[in-house]
C-alpha cells in the first residue's frame, strides 16, 4: 500500500514530481490521509452517481451536489487483464464494486478478491509513467476490511 508521505505527495503533486495521482477530481482525503471517493446526488430524485455528474441520469435533474461514497463495498464481479496501457502493472486486476447506497464503481482491485466479498478502499500504485513516476489510483482489497 501506499504510504501516507507517498499520498501526500499524489495528491499535491506539486512537492514532488515522483508520482501522479490519476483522477485527482474524484478523491479527497480526510485529516488522517484516508482517501474518499467523491460522487454526487441528486437534489431532485436522490439518484447518487460515480462519479459526479453534471445532469441526473434518472431523471435528467440538474441539482447535482457532491457526496463521499463508502469507503468499503462488496465485489460484484472482476477480472483478470494481461495485456493492457503500457503504463499500468500487468497482470491487473480490475472489477465492479457495489456500494449500500446504490452506487457500482470500476476500479483496480489488488490483492486475492472473490465475488461477493468485501473490499476496502485504499491508495496505491497502478503503473508508471513512461519517465517511472508512479501513478496512484484509488483501489479496493480485502486488506484492511474490519
Amino acid at each position: 500500500m501506499v504510504s501516507q508521505t507517498m499520498a501526500d505527495n499524489a495528491v499535491e503533486n506539486r512537492s514532488e514530481e515522483d508520482a501522479e495521482l490519476l483522477s485527482p477530481a474524484v478523491m479527497s482525503f480526510d485529516d488522517d490521509g484516508r482517501p474518499h471517493l467523491r460522487g454526487g446526488r441528486c437534489q431532485t430524485c436522490g439518484a447518487r452517481t460515480f462519479p459526479r455528474v453534471e445532469v441526473c441520469p434518472a431523471c435528467m435533474g440538474e441539482e447535482m451536489v457532491e457526496e463521499i461514497m463508502p469507503d468499503h463495498g462488496t465485489l460484484y464481479s472482476y477480472t483478470v487483464v494481461h495485456v493492457g496501457p503500457a503504463c499500468w502493472e500487468k497482470p491487473m486486476t480490475l472489477g465492479y464494486v457495489d456500494f449500500d447506497n446504490g452506487v457500482r464503481v470500476f476500479t483496480h482491485l489488488k490483492g486475492k478478491v472473490a465475488i461477493g466479498q468485501e473490499v476496502a478502499l485504499s491508495l496505491d500504485t497502478v503503473g508508471h509513467q513512461p519517465d517511472g513516476r508512479e501513478l496512484h489510483s484509488f483501489v479496493f482489497s480485502a486488506d484492511g476490511v474490519s
